[in-house]
């Protein structure tokens, strides 16, 4: 339920308990995470999302997709704390910060789920804005999920929440090791294809498109491992003509998607 008093110490309780949520221990710990806005709020409670609580500064109260979150928190008896901006900043880690945060229950689907469809793996991505623009893109495209492989950095952290601009919502994410996801490929009923500079791959233009197909991705530096590659079932690069030796993993993954999606893609 909303308080009636405006909290603006930074040891309240809650607060600290919000402000820890910057560290992946606390998130992990606590089984939540923190989205900004009311837009990208209401986004997550329409997909059914589980929102833990909310926290609001006064200027919030004159926008009615606030109110809608609001009621939501008085509905089904969850905490809405009323603070002021300056502790939002301190939450966020941000000056220009959003009027209203909350926090929601962290949710994976089982690898097992990748059966049809396209899918995204990310192998051992480690940039936050990376897969915050993947998750966005993926969304765009109406691609199933992205499967997170290895050693990934945390896809509940505020910067790829941030970065999503609400496609975490809609996006669902499955975790596996490598060897989960080599042992997982072998019954899964369509192609993987893969990204790498390796003598033997082939135009982008010539990859598979036909369903279910799963789209791999590597490491900003490293590239795909030895072991995911040899799972995969086509190599595939795009060609540079200038001097960049390499592309940004967002955007080559962005480029893949919408070729693989080209033909289905509106006019």
């Amino acid at each position: 339920m909303t308080n009636d008093k405006l909290i603006t110490s930074l040891q309240n309780p809650v607060v600290k308990m919000l402000r820890s949520l910057s560290a992946k221990k606390y998130r992990d710990e606590n089984g939540i995470f923190i989205v900004e806005g009311a837009r990208h709020i209401n986004d997550a409670l329409d997909r059914g999302w589980q929102l833990e609580l909310a926290a609001y500064s006064p200027r919030a109260l004159q926008d009615a997709a606030v109110i809608k979150v609001l009621e939501v928190t008085r509905h089904d008896k969850k905490h809405a704390l009323e603070v002021t901006d300056d502790i939002l900043g301190s939450i966020t880690n941000r000056d220009n910060n959003q009027p209203l945060i909350a926090t929601f229950r962290q949710q994976m689907v089982h690898l097992s789920t990748a059966r049809e469809g396209l899918w995204i793996g990310l192998e051992n991505i480690r940039d936050p804005g990376n897969l915050g623009t993947i998750l966005r893109t993926a969304d765009a495209v109406s691609a199933n999920g992205i499967i997170l492989i290895g050693n990934t950095c945390d896809p509940w952290s505020l910067e790829v929440i941030r970065a999503s601009m609400g496609s975490f919502a809609r996006v669902p994410l499955a975790a596996a090791s490598a060897l989960d996801f080599i042992e997982w490929r072998k019954s899964f009923k369509g192609k993987v294809i893969g990204t790498h500079l390796h003598a033997r791959a082939v135009d982008y233009r010539a990859a598979p498109r036909d369903l279910p197909l799963v789209l791999v991705m590597g490491n900003e530096t490293a590239g795909l491992s030895p072991e995911i590659s040899a799972a995969c079932d086509t190599l595939v690069k795009i060609p540079m003509t200038g001097g960049a030796e390499s592309l940004n993993l967002a955007i080559s993954t962005g480029i893949m998607l919408y070729e693989i999606r080209r033909a289905t893609l509106p006019q």
